[in-house]
């Protein structure tokens, strides 16, 4: 009789660790912040390594944005050494003013964009975002080719490196 207590006991033991570990893991697979999410992409290694280098990544780990990423086939089109000029330290305001033109201060899905609306982004300036089917196009050219749900952030991962406007003051 005991020994079947304890047998009973131990197989309810053994339940209970089984559905706290699933609990545990279900926990684990929830949507992690953007630094975390980019940083588990094979496509935005140069990406993550852009927004460290501009101390960015706290920032984007709070709050609620819309971000278009660069994936590293994209910044593999920038002239040859602009990126290694834009990661140095002197460069490191350029860098942020060009990462930060990549990033709308609100989370949207594909389902609040609006054909040829613009959005503020932010840096200051707009870039307008052009979806009626996939694939969704900012600025008239540049080209989502994918995106990642991130805790506080979707990320959509685009073709080219949208550059700021030049010699126009932000909005």
């Amino acid at each position: 009789m005991i020994a079947n207590r304890n047998a009973l006991v131990s197989f309810l033991v053994i339940i209970v660790v089984a559905l706290l570990s699933g609990l545990a893991f279900a926990q684990n697979s929830q949507y992690v912040n953007v630094m975390d999410t980019a940083k588990a992409s094979n496509q935005l290694k140069i990406f993550v390594a852009a927004v460290e280098a501009a101390d960015l990544g706290e920032i984007l780990n709070k709050g609620q944005y819309t971000i278009f990423a660069p994936t590293d086939e994209a910044f593999a089109k920038l002239p040859e050494g602009k990126l290694d000029r834009l990661l140095q330290p002197e460069n490191k305001q350029k860098l942020i003013d060009i990462l930060t033109y990549h990033v709308i201060p609100v989370r949207l899905s594909v389902d609040d964009f609006r054909e040829g609306k613009s959005y503020k982004t932010v840096n200051g300036n707009m870039l307008n975002i052009l979806f009626k089917n996939p694939p969704i196009i900012v600025n008239k050219k540049i080209q989502v080719v994918s995106s990642l749900a991130a805790s506080n952030a979707i990320i959509y991962l685009v073709d080219t490196v949208i550059l700021p406007p030049e010699g126009k003051p932000k909005k």
